[in-house]
């Protein structure tokens, strides 16, 4: 059975609902829960792309290299000059990734 029983119908110019149909496109969900939203007043963000998705991967495991050189260091005591130009080459990957996607 269903959550929704009831059904409203209502009308739309063309402009009105290329708007509609623009947004939900941007959001990534379907109409009735884009409608749904509004209605209850929740913020509705665009759908990350997936740019953004395969970006958000890299920088983890750009994180996991760093977080070894940091065990490295730790455990010897001293961070060592070439922990720390990695670590540096590294983190200017991760802005030039993110300057690239932005």
């Amino acid at each position: 059975m269903r959550e929704r029983n009831n059904r409203i119908t209502f009308h739309m110019n063309d402009k009105e609902l290329e708007e509609l149909n623009r947004n939900v496109q941007l959001a990534g969900i379907c109409r009735e829960k884009y409608i749904r939203c509004a209605l209850m007043g929740i913020t509705i963000h665009p759908r990350t792309p997936d740019s953004c998705k395969a970006l958000a991967r890299q920088v983890a495991a750009v994180g996991n290299n760093l977080n070894q050189l940091a065990r490295i260091a730790n455990f010897n005591g001293k961070a060592e000059d070439a922990y720390l130009q990695e670590a540096q080459q590294i983190m200017t990957r991760i802005w030039l990734l993110m300057k690239e996607q932005l």
